[in-house]
This record gives C-alpha cells, structure tokens and sequence, in this order.
C-alpha cells in the first residue's frame, strides 16, 4: 500500500502564511515563515509511516525551496518522493495532482489502475478530494482526524 500525504491543511500548519489569493500566499513563502510551520496531529501518523519504511510520498501544490525541504528534513521528513510545483504553474490543485500522479505511476511502470488500487491519498482540498476520486484514487479527508485529535 502506497499512502500519499499532502502538506498544508493535512500534515502541516502553514494558517499564519494563508492570504485571499495565490500571490499572497507566495509572498508569504519565506524561510521565516516557513520555519514557523507547525505539526498537525497527521504529521505523526505520516512519520511512523515513513520510520515503517511504509511506501510513503509527499504530494503538495507547494512551490518547494531549500527552506521547505530544510524543514521538512528537520522534523524527520527524508528520503521519501516529494512531488510538487513547478515556478510558473497555474493550474488548479486537483488537476495538477492528477497530473503529477498519474506522471509518478508511469514512472513506476504502473497503469492507472494498479495504482489508484494500491494507494491511499490524505488531502485537506475539497477539489482535489472530488477531482481525484473522480478517477477512483481513495482519498481521506484529514480534517476531522487533526481536529479531534488536537482536543483531546
């Protein structure tokens, strides 16, 4: 079993780096925010996962930098695939996870279906929950999970 965690919303607290649009949430991508970043209660769950040597990837819209894979490396995040932006593409979330998935089951030698059968997604994205289970990918919700876990 494959499981495929996204990062703000899902494993990571980014909400002081949250603007109305995509151009103030790239402003607001600096080393010193990024640092700030916090550990939501799914972040342990992917950890145990990744020290299970369980096939574990990252699959974020982020535009990732040094300061990103710095942190990410800091809290025990590393020698996994991580599939992100590129600089300079707009598309929508859900069509470009789609992509990027369907691009990384390709390069395992998988088709579509073996892969979406053997892979679990945790996302916070409403949209990319619909687009991807569209095509049959099984995809959790993190919300509820991280919320009721921080309370008790």
């Amino acid at each position: 079993m494959r499981f495929i965690f996204d990062l703000d919303g899902t494993v990571i607290d980014s909400t002081h780096r949250l603007g109305d649009t995509l151009d103030d949430w790239r402003r607001m991508n600096t080393p010193d925010n990024i640092a700030a970043d916090g550990e939501l209660p799914l972040f342990d769950q992917m950890l145990d996962a990744i020290n299970d040597n369980l096939d574990v990837i990252v699959c974020t819209s982020r535009v990732m930098g040094k300061a990103d894979f710095e942190w990410l490396q800091a809290h025990g995040v590393d020698g996994i695939t991580i599939l992100c932006r590129a600089n300079g593409d707009d598309r929508n979330c859900g069509f470009f996870k789609l992509s990027l998935l369907h691009d990384y089951a390709r390069s395992l030698g998988m088709t579509w279906a073996r892969f979406r059968r053997t892979s679990i997604m945790f996302d916070d994205s409403i949209e990319v929950q619909n687009t991807l289970k569209s095509v049959g990918l099984r995809v959790i919700d993190p919300v509820n999970y991280n919320l009721n876990i921080r309370s008790a």
